[in-house]
């Protein structure tokens, strides 16, 4: 009786330490690569779910479910079982291609294979499924327990019979590497003059599993230009005349450029995205006020981007996880001219002696209004041979033009038909007042003496070109 004992007593120890070995072993975890996750594309991986154990004569229905409501993680986010669709490859030497069915998971056990024939007894194994294409992904490990089963009196057995069960996605943040050049287009006077400047917006695709903030810097302090037009000096444009924000992103904050890394959105940052995958749109302006100080000389002006993308320091997996674009912004200035007259007409009145005794002249505040982006220079003639009243006439010599007291930069011209220089290679400017006075002193007052009384009138042109 002693021995009978004895042999017992072994038989159920061997059979607790094979219990022990299955238990260790049986894990499944799933790792979710990042390509799949980015392009939408459902991923398969076969695992083992363990050792069927046959009883003879009898055909056994082999099914699984989930223990859980769903795939949970320790960040308080979870996965739906409906995502995970589970499929017999083989028992055994068996192979069931083509003839199991595939189950999507649930709490409700599902039938993946009705045998026609004896199974022997063998290794199951088993294809999971994972549907990327509806599900947004953030970066954990999520957790279920698996039973596989048999249905049918002495169907056989399958062990273990729970099956812890993970799948883990991967952390990551990927922006293209080069987000290319962003240009604003300064080609209208308009945007010197208006409230708002001139903006421009640059759309970066991103695909991620974890919150992040994107930060921004410059390579250097200045823009670097380049021109084939004409300058008088190089112009010096600080980085920081340029500001920069997220638009549609409500955590988004603005920045002044810089070569210090600066955080586009403030300490929430930005959540996964719908799908994992969105299109952040960079918004990059400049006020008139700085157009006007810092891009007024035509040309083209350019500065490297660094764009980084970091996790939130709270978000898994736990260090630091980030991802860098490169990319250029350039403000091109085209070469842009205008100038206007404030008053079409201008009258020199003679109606007494001292008029002919002492000259006549006339001022014109803010007669002139010019804009260039180019250095420029002011030319004036008449487009006829003298002023005209009827068939009498009065020479153009007669006449002076130049500039009204404390009006610096400018000449004062005889007229004639020759295109004179009122302003000579000027720096860029941006609605430059002139004040002009037009006179015909006292040493030509002679040459309106005789002529009939009427209105004597003449075509005055002005022009950046001397035609």
């Amino acid at each position: 009786m002693q021995r009978k004992r004895l042999n017992i007593n072994l038989a159920i120890l061997s059979l607790g330490l094979g219990l022990c070995v299955d238990n260790a072993v049986a894990q499944v975890i799933i790792s979710l690569p990042q390509a799949n996750i980015q392009s939408r594309a459902d991923y398969n991986q076969i695992f083992n779910v363990g050792q069927y154990t046959s009883v003879l004569t009898l055909l056994p229905t082999f099914r699984v479910k989930a223990n859980t409501t769903s795939f949970s993680s320790t960040t308080g986010v979870s996965v739906p079982l409906s995502i995970a669709h589970i499929k017999l490859n083989s028992i055994g030497s068996l192979s069931l291609l083509g003839t199991s069915s595939e189950v999507t998971l649930s709490v409700n056990n599902g039938n993946l294979y009705s045998s026609l024939a004896t199974v022997s007894s063998g290794a199951i194994t088993a294809n999971v499924r994972l549907s990327s294409g509806s599900q947004t992904w953030i970066a954990g490990t999520y957790d279920s327990n698996l039973s596989f089963s048999t249905q049918g009196v002495l169907a056989g057995s399958i062990t273990p019979t729970t099956l812890p069960f993970s799948i883990s996605v991967p952390g990551f943040i990927s922006p293209p590497a080069q987000v290319g050049t962003t240009s604003i287009l300064v080609n209208n006077l308009s945007f010197y003059r208006s409230v708002n400047g001139i903006s421009t917006a640059k759309v970066i695709p991103l695909t991620t599993t974890v919150p992040y903030i994107p930060s921004l810097k410059t390579t250097n302090t200045q823009f670097s230009f380049n021109t084939t037009l004409p300058y008088n000096t190089l112009p010096t444009a600080p980085v920081s005349a340029v500001n920069a924000t997220l638009t549609g992103i409500s955590t988004a904050t603005n920045i002044a450029l810089s070569t210090t890394d600066q955080a586009m959105t403030n300490t929430t940052g930005i959540a996964v995205p719908s799908n994992n995958t969105q299109s952040l749109t960079a918004s990059y302006s400049i006020s008139a006020s700085q157009l006007k100080t810092s891009f007024i000389q035509a040309g083209t002006y350019s500065v490297p981007l660094a764009h980084t993308w970091s996790k939130l320091a709270t978000a898994y997996p736990t260090g630091t996880l980030q991802a860098q674009s490169s990319g250029n912004l350039e403000i091109v200035v085209s070469d842009l001219a205008e100038l206007v007259a404030s008053q079409q007409a201008v009258s020199l009145d003679f109606g007494t002696t001292a008029d002919y005794k002492n000259g006549v002249s006339k001022d014109m505040p803010t007669h002139l209004r010019i804009s260039k982006t180019t250095p420029y220079n002011l030319y004036v003639r008449a487009s006829t041979a003298s002023f005209i009243s009827g068939t009498n006439s009065i020479p153009l010599n007669a006449l002076r033009i130049g500039p009204m007291a404390n009006q610096t930069g400018m000449n004062t011209i005889t007229l004639s038909t020759t295109a004179q220089q009122l302003i000579q290679s000027a720096d860029p400017v941006i609605d430059r007042n002139l004040n002009i006075r037009y006179s015909i002193p006292a040493s030509e007052t002679s040459k309106l003496l005789n002529k009939p009384a009427g209105t004597y009138s003449a075509t005055i042109v002005f022009s950046f070109v001397a035609p």
